[in-house]
């Protein structure tokens, strides 16, 4: 939507609904704005008291005020909070829009102290405020700890949590932004100006850590009433009632699907129905050693085009739905989670799409926006949904951190005949995509370390993919230029563990960084996107956030920075390793099953109402 906007003018939007006793203080605040150009768009949503003959008597009263730059419009039926600050919104003229409530009251230098900091602040397009809260006299307000958060990825990293760290009632933003985002929708009832603020992020949101809105707190304001309301919508669900379908592509041996195993166990043993179906895969055996039931759909590499093979595969899915009275979907991968969200969708059946990475460009613009509910696995991905205009909220795979021992084993020296002097470094990956060139900088930097400076190592690589064969000729020839075997391949495995134990460290990324964490092991982390380094007890928070190298990174994935850290382990082990129990902990924090599973049933439970 294009519009030609008067420059330097702010459009405040006032949404009123039964404001009588507070709409007049309301707006005597906008008019004495020491930013004079303005203009004050009120919206009246069918208010039922007598706040239309308030708002009138008002607007005549007024003296040595300029009338043409205030529009009443008086709406012919209720549309919601939502509805009458978008149309508010397609009123605004200004270079910038402000949002006011009707029962609030902003501090005289508001719009100029926020139109200040966006003309000094070219990143940042979208502005609110820290604020003060009263109950009936704006002189007994007072600044109460909040969830106001400051810093831009401060508040990137919140949303992401499904955190709410702006305050609507404070925005003011460039017209601009809503020209791009539109308005706020409907869609998530009671928390549309959330979804209007999580929209904008892409261009920039900070707060400004003054008080410069004054919250009344009354028994009528919107949010009470709102949040009273959900509180007895959400006692009608409850997780017993939950009958959950897990979608696989196929039952791989990979991330997504050993996060989906082992959330499928927590589920079970939380009480919740689960039922999960995938084409036959490896971990087959592992998942039919689970409590519930499994059904093998060989589902297509790809979206399915063809509208035969599609209604074959919704008619296999529905009998499924039918059988097992499946009340919500979650779904993990494109081709079986387009399918099983489009027979969802049609049933009506709430469904929750867990995005893995950001690679899901055949799904953007069709099931991920029909979705209920999208997750991200990191911070990264969910920043690179934003930009697609795709909402989500941030929970982590999980794992399940009593499966894993701190204690260490030998069998790996025993079975692979190493050197006494040579440490164990464990890769853990499919052989695919940037993951190729972690394995061959892996190979290549214990060669050069044994060669140059007598630094021994032993490679452990576990698992298999597209790459495997290019990579085990590779290692076949380093070995022979060494003159002994010191890069061992195992295949694909499904104990893991057993290897972190018998290892020294862990060169890994994503879930296997987690892995390692839990396993008490020093982490590497390097994977698709690029290279991070050592994961530390102080860098704990931002190795988290690039997902351990597999969805951000630090450094190109060049084999010089993996030689001078593995050079550096060898020779100050102990002093690397004396992180490990703190590490374990920070990561429990964040990752064990117990804590993602609880906050996935919450969001199942949010999907009813």
């Amino acid at each position: 939507m294009h519009v030609e906007r008067i420059k330097n003018l702010v459009s405040i939007v006032v949404s009123n609904y039964n404001n009588e006793k507070y709409i007049e203080e309301c707006l005597d605040s906008l008019i004495n704005q020491s930013y004079e150009n303005i203009e004050i768009i009120i919206i009246d949503d069918c208010s039922t008291d007598n706040s239309v003959d308030i708002i009138n008597s008002w607007i005549n009263k007024i003296n040595n005020y300029n009338k043409d730059k205030i529009t009443f419009l008086k709406m012919p039926k209720n549309m919601g909070f939502s509805g009458a600050v978008t149309v508010g919104m397609y009123l605004a003229k200004g270079e910038y829009i402000a949002i006011q409530d009707g029962d609030d009251i902003s501090h005289n230098k508001r719009i100029e102290t926020q139109v200040k900091y966006l003309q000094d602040n070219n990143d940042i397009m979208m502005v609110g405020s820290n604020y003060s809260v009263f109950r009936n006299y704006i002189e007994e307000a007072k600044t109460v700890p909040n969830f106001v958060v400051y810093g831009k990825t401060k508040i990137e990293e919140e949303f992401g949590n499904g955190n709410s760290p702006v305050s609507f009632g404070t925005i003011l933003f460039k017209g601009e932004v809503f020209d791009k985002v539109g308005g706020l929708t409907r869609k998530l009832e009671g928390a549309e100006d959330y979804e209007f603020i999580a929209k904008s992020l892409i261009y920039g949101i900070n707060n400004i850590n003054e008080p410069l809105y004054y919250y009344r707190s009354h028994k009528d304001q919107r949010s009470k009433q709102y949040y009273s309301k959900e509180a007895k919508k959400k006692d009608k669900i409850y997780k017993e009632t939950l009958s959950v379908m897990l979608v696989l592509d196929k039952f791989n041996i990979g991330g997504t699907e050993t996060h989906v195993l082992t959330l499928a166990k927590q589920l079970i043993n939380e009480g919740i129905k689960v039922t999960v179906v995938g084409g036959y895969g490896p971990l087959d055996n592992e998942f039919r050693k689970l409590k519930c039931k499994i059904y093998n759909l060989n589902f297509p590499l790809e979206i399915e085009r063809d509208e035969n093979k599609k209604i074959s595969f919704l008619d296999d899915i529905n009998n499924i739905i039918e059988a097992e009275d499946i009340n919500l979907i979650h779904a993990h991968q494109s081709s079986s989670g387009s399918l099983a969200l489009e027979a969802g969708k049609k049933l009506g059946i709430p469904c929750i799409f867990t995005v893995h990475g950001m690679y899901y460009y055949d799904i953007l613009n069709s099931a991920l926006k029909q979705a209920d509910t999208v997750i991200s696995v990191s911070i990264p991905v969910y920043k690179w949904l934003l930009k697609y205009d795709i909402n989500s909220v941030v929970v982590p795979n999980g794992i399940s951190f009593r499966n894993y021992m701190n204690s260490q084993s030998n069998f790996l020296r025993s079975i692979y005949d190493m050197d006494q002097d040579s440490l164990g470094i464990i890769y853990c990956s499919r052989m695919a995509w940037g993951k190729i060139q972690v394995c061959k900088n892996l190979i290549t930097v214990i060669r050069d370390l044994r060669k140059r400076d007598n630094i021994k190592y032993d490679g452990i690589i576990i698992g298999d993919g597209p790459g495997y064969l290019e990579l085990k000729k590779f290692a076949d020839s380093v070995n022979n230029e060494l003159g002994q075997e010191v890069i061992h391949f195992t295949g694909s495995q499904i104990d893991v563990n057993k290897f972190y134990m018998a290892g020294d460290c862990v060169l890994g990324t994503g879930r296997v960084a987690i892995e390692a964490m839990a396993a008490f092991k020093k982490v590497i982390a390097a994977g698709n996107s690029g290279y991070y380094g050592f994961t530390t007890s102080e860098n704990f928070k931002e190795a988290w956030s690039t997902y351990f190298g597999d969805h951000d990174y630090k450094f190109d994935n060049d084999p010089k920075y993996l030689y001078e850290d593995m050079k550096e382990y060898y020779l100050n082990k102990e002093y690397y390793d004396k992180d490990i129990y703190d590490l374990y902990d920070k990561s429990r924090v964040l990752f064990d099953i117990f804590k993602v599973t609880s906050e996935l049933i919450d969001i199942y439970i949010d999907a009813f109402n």
